[in-house]
């Protein structure tokens, strides 16, 4: 008995910071799974406009202040071009055109202040849903003590959301 409450006492207690930086990870996991799971039945289903309209709709507050300028301008510069594809020809949410059926979260870290999450496609419908690397890493930063996303990071690609949109963005105004 005295060793095994020797045992116990040479486990590594959680620091305060620890402690903190795991609640943290879990919370901001936490809110990106509740945003997926709210987010992936209208990218499936198909709204008026592409399914991201809804965020900046409805969600706004979920976006980083860049991310929401750089998608808001993006979908009306699509709104107005009527026909023409000068905006994004994918969902920037879910990096795909074809929606898996579900998403989940899995990695989290933490470093300089942001949040990263991986966000895998674990549909069970078609074996293409198979892959080594998440559909994309979410990043996310706490302002006002709730989660907002600031980029998404596309793995397969290697490039994110930002780039993509300012990419766009230069593409629309050179003549």
């Amino acid at each position: 008995m005295y060793l095994a409450g020797c045992a116990l006492l040479s486990l590594p207690l959680l620091t305060s910071a620890q402690s903190s930086e795991s609640i943290t990870e879990l919370s901001c996991q936490q809110f990106t799974q509740q945003f997926y799971d709210w987010y992936v039945p209208f990218a499936q289903k198909g709204v008026n406009g592409p399914a991201w309209g809804l965020v900046l709709q409805r969600k706004a507050s979920y976006l980083g202040p860049q991310l929401y300028e750089a998608l808001r301008e993006d979908t009306g510069a699509q709104a107005k071009a009527k026909g023409e594809l000068v905006g994004l020809d994918y969902d920037p949410f879910l990096a795909t055109q074809d929606p898996g059926n579900r998403y989940e979260t899995r990695a989290v870290s933490w470093a300089k202040g942001k949040c990263t999450v991986e966000v895998w496609r674990s549909s069970s419908r078609a074996t293409a849903d198979k892959t080594d690397k998440p559909a994309v890493v979410a990043e996310l930063e706490q302002h006002n003590k709730t989660w907002r996303f600031t980029d998404f990071v596309y793995p397969s690609e290697n490039t994110d959301l930002l780039k993509q949109l300012q990419q766009l963005k230069k593409a629309r105004t050179q003549p």
